[in-house]
Order: structure tokens, then C-alpha cells, then sequence
């Protein structure tokens, strides 16, 4: 191959990352879950890019949420060997529970409830 060949193979490929990239952020949106945020629903779809982790809720996959701002409240510390992440935590069929303006936001997987909380410098975003 030709050095000109492998330079615009390799323009194409970054353009059609960098164009993917971009549709699936722009066909669905992100929203980082913070203490305003008020949420009630399951989880039916998780979107795995690189190391992060997004949420479609209720079945509907207009939008993405985020929960990465939350961390395990105290007393939780059993679920450490998952990251101690909400982010990666979470799995499909998990139930989300958060009123408008808490830190804390409620889990439950089958019969087991956790509890999570918004640290206050991630509340203040």
C-alpha cells in the first residue's frame, strides 16, 4: 500500500468515528443526573462508550441519563465491589427512585434497596 492509500484510509476512519460519535449524541441526548433532577423509573437499556455508562429509563430511548455524580451513601459499603459507581452499579430491570432537589437517590434490585447520594460538589453543577 501506498503511504497516500493508508493516509486517507485513515482520514476516512477518523471521519466516520468522529461522525458516529456525534450521532449518537445528537439523536440521543445526555442528561447528567445532579441534586435537581427528579427521576421515577426502570432501567431498560444501558449504552456502554468507552469507560462511561448511560441509562435509558421506562423503555423510552429518546435519552440518556447519567448518574456518575452519585456515590454510595454510608452504610452501603457492600456494594463497593461494584465500583462504588451508580454508574456501575446499575443494571437493566433496576428501579430508580429520586425527588426534585435531594442529593439521595433510591435503587431497587428485586428486594434489595440502596441508597445513593450527590456529593455536595457535584450538587452545586
Amino acid at each position: 500500500m501506498s503511504t497516500k492509500l493508508i493516509l486517507v484510509l485513515g482520514v476516512v476512519a477518523l471521519l466516520a468515528y468522529l461522525g458516529v460519535s456525534y450521532g449518537i449524541r445528537h439523536r440521543f441526548p445526555r442528561i447528567e443526573v445532579v441534586t435537581d433532577t427528579a427521576l421515577k423509573g426502570r432501567v431498560s437499556g444501558v449504552v456502554h462508550v468507552r469507560d462511561s455508562h448511560s441509562f435509558f429509563l421506562n423503555d423510552e430511548t429518546t435519552t440518556r441519563y447519567d448518574f456518575d455524580a452519585f456515590t454510595l451513601a454510608k452504610g452501603q459499603e457492600q456494594l463497593r465491589s461494584d465500583g462504588g459507581s451508580l454508574n456501575q452499579y446499575l443494571h437493566s430491570g433496576d428501579s430508580i427512585n429520586k425527588r426534585p432537589h435531594s442529593v439521595e437517590l433510591t435503587v431497587r434490585r428485586g428486594k434489595h434497596l440502596s441508597q445513593w447520594v450527590c456529593p455536595p460538589a457535584a450538587a452545586g453543577q
